[in-house]
């Protein structure tokens, strides 16, 4: 009887033990993914990295105008359009001369009566195109993203009040030195501007990161004036952190042929303009 009975404890016991892994398969897999679900989506709620890779798309392009507006009224400002890609990972600098014409008015003067704003608006009519968004630098809040970019060996042209002709460093001050100096002829200081920056950017003296753009914006946000707000660049973090996870990116810039001269105003024909929008992307 007693060997009976035991046999029989363990026919009872098997069919139970695989009825409770076949339990623990059903109930429990579905279980488990929602609880890895649900510490996935509160890790990336807390910061945390988590396995998504980021895909730039169309959305994150974006176009900005920037001016700089010297401290000394009597200097002259200076205009640039820059166009990113992300999926590409490029920016394009697009300097604008002061003496580029709106319809009969200059930039220049166009800029003087009314601000960014109405640069905005003149440079969307202009160059047939959309400013997603706008910065005004004044001498700190410049000097705080050339310092940040690293600087820029250039080879600075004879005759410019102040500054050493040669191939040499220049840091943020000798950089305002040189894009505002009055000794520079405005076609030949245009180049100059987008070459510098474009440059800096591309990294010729310093590899420029994520980390340093970041660290620029937190320190220039509250000195300039824009229409970037903290939701704009935390929308546009993890393009900004694609872009420069590589190397591989791009900057340059592109000067846009202009008819025309100082004294009457220069203007872009529809030739140029298709061309320069073919080259940088500009929409």
């Amino acid at each position: 009887m007693a060997l009976f009975k035991k046999r029989k404890k363990e026919s009872v016991a098997i069919p139970f033990l695989i009825s409770m892994v076949i339990t623990l398969l059903v109930i429990g897999i579905p279980v488990f993914t929602l609880y890895n679900q649900k510490v996935n989506k509160s890790s990336a709620n807390n910061g945390e990295i988590t396995d998504t890779v980021f895909m730039p798309t169309e959305d994150n392009d974006t176009t900005i105008l920037f001016s700089y507006t010297p401290d000394d009224k009597s200097l002259r400002p200076s205009f640039m359009i820059l166009r990113t890609s992300a999926m590409s990972r490029t920016f394009t600098f697009i300097p604008v001369s002061n003496d580029l014409l709106c319809g009969s008015e200059k930039m220049i003067n166009i800029f003087k009566k009314g601000g960014i704003i109405e640069l905005t608006k003149a440079v969307n009519k202009t160059f047939d195109t959309k400013i997603d968004r706008y910065v005004n630098f004044d001498d700190k809040s410049l000097s705080i993203l050339c310092d940040t970019l690293g600087g820029i060996n250039f080879n600075v042209p004879e005759g410019l009040k102040g500054l050493n002709a040669g191939t040499q460093f220049l840091d943020s001050t000798f950089i305002i030195k040189l894009i505002t100096n009055p000794k520079y002829a405005e076609d030949a200081r245009t180049v100059a501007t987008g070459n510098l920056f474009a440059d800096m950017l591309g990294g010729t003296s310093t590899k420029i990161s994520a980390d340093m753009i970041e660290y620029a914006y937190t320190k220039d946000i509250d000195l300039v004036e824009t229409d970037i707000t903290a939701l704009d660049y935390d929308n546009q973090k993890s393009a900004i952190e694609y872009m420069f996870s590589s190397t591989q990116y791009v900057s340059t810039y592109r000067v846009p042929a202009a008819k025309g001269n100082a004294e009457q105003g220069l203007t872009l024909d529809k030739d140029t303009l298709k061309q320069l929008k073919a080259d940088s992307g500009l929409k």
